[in-house]
């Protein structure tokens, strides 16, 4: 009686280890095989601040963002990255906002988007400016207006440090947005409507926002 009852429980046991053994080792699998969480983070502070510019998502008008450094880089679809700025996407408006898949799926994504991001820090000012690089007009004699929207966004902590919406009407116009500064510790000082002249043609339009007219007016960061 006394045997088979030590049998009985030298299997329990033996049962018991195994499946310890069998949790222990898919434990051990399971942490190897996650990703360090410090692997997230690092990709977040890769951009320091993102600008974006943002146009009416059917629109077929192709327009360019462009941004200098306090180092005097220039970063558009023309050179897409300088220092450290880099131009993630040229967007052409609708006209590249269709894609075909493996099985030979049409999909459409209406999204007119550009994403300039610094990856780093140079203190100084920025120059932000928007291009309407071709328009296409429904009809001859077309007055309408176009409406474009501009982002400067500071990722650590995140906040949306400027904002503002605008207009265009032609092709080839040149829109000075903002000019923001940026401390060397990577703090956002603060902006202004200044105009630039970074694109390079003949003169600058310069539209401010409405209601920023005054385009000497410091602006700090509050």
């Amino acid at each position: 009686m006394d045997r088979a009852r030590f049998k009985s429980m030298t299997a329990f046991l033996d049962m018991l280890w195994i499946l310890l053994a069998g949790f222990g080792a898919m434990f051990i699998i399971a942490f190897m095989l996650i990703q360090p969480p410090a692997k997230n983070a690092d990709v977040i502070k890769k951009a320091e601040f993102i600008i974006t510019l943002e146009w009416e998502p059917t629109s077929q008008d192709d327009l360019d963002i462009w941004i200098r450094d306090p180092s005097g880089n220039v970063v558009s679809f023309r050179q897409k990255s300088a220092g450290l700025m880099n131009l993630e996407k040229d967007d052409l408006g609708k006209s590249n906002d269709s894609f075909t898949d493996e099985n030979g799926n049409v999909h459409t994504i209406l999204l007119n988007k550009e994403v300039i991001t610094l990856r780093g820090i140079v203190a100084g000012e920025y120059e932000v400016m928007i291009h309407v690089y071709s328009r296409k007009y429904t009809k001859s004699f077309d007055t309408s207006q176009g409406n474009l929207s501009v982002e400067v966004i500071k990722i650590n902590p995140y906040k949306i440090v400027y904002k503002n919406n605008y207009t265009y009407n032609r092709r080839g116009q040149e829109i000075s947005v903002v000019r923001f500064s940026v401390a060397s510790d990577g703090s956002f000082v603060g902006y202004n409507n200044i105009p630039s002249n970074i694109i390079g043609s003949a003169g600058t339009n310069y539209n401010p926002p409405v209601g920023r007219e005054n385009v000497d007016e410091w602006r700090p960061h509050l």
